[in-house]
């Protein structure tokens, strides 16, 4: 809901910074909104919740990982990335692995028929993206890159536990 025009908006509502009129900004906070519900529709069509699905999708993009690593990925404790992955196991999502050569080993593996129904939801999307992608010219990729590379430090640069996010800089 949008503030009246009569009402001032606080200083410390995020409404009121120059950045919330800027065209550039709106479009990146489109992009997030329709990435979680991107998310959120990809996730009920394997019949899973989001918690899992960001699980998924680690597994899916860099392949079989242990517990500890997609708990640390997840920012979960290992108590509970054991509850995600036996729902994922319930739900066919994904098989644990012992090791060969260590059998306290394990590894988290995504089924290859569930990779394959993720990337059909997926597919449309992807190719469209493709498609703009392709479209870009050599200086107009280079500037889309850098930008996008700002973008994704700024958002690192806030979570929590990095350097930056405790003493973020402060504009002139």
């Amino acid at each position: 809901m949008k503030p009246s025009a009569s009402v001032p908006i606080p200083d410390h509502d995020p409404r009121g910074l120059q950045i919330a009129s800027d065209a550039v900004a709106q479009q990146l906070q489109q992009i997030a909104i329709l990435t979680r519900k991107a998310a959120s529709h990809l996730a009920d069509s394997l019949s899973i919740n989001q918690t899992d699905m960001a699980a998924l999708e680690h597994l899916i993009t860099d392949g079989p990982l242990p517990p500890t690593e997609l708990a640390s990925r997840l920012s979960v404790t290992t108590a509970g990335i054991t509850q995600v992955i036996d729902r994922l196991e319930r739900a066919g999502h994904v098989i644990r692995e012992r090791q060969l050569d260590d059998k306290r080993r394990v590894m988290v593996c995504p089924v290859p028929a569930s990779v394959t129904l993720a990337y059909q939801h997926i597919a449309p999307m992807l190719s469209g993206l493709n498609a703009v992608l392709a479209a870009l010219g050599g200086q107009e990729r280079a500037v889309v890159e850098a930008f996008l590379g700002q973008v994704i430090e700024v958002y690192r640069s806030t979570l929590p536990g990095s350097s930056a996010a405790s003493n973020p800089q402060q504009e002139a």
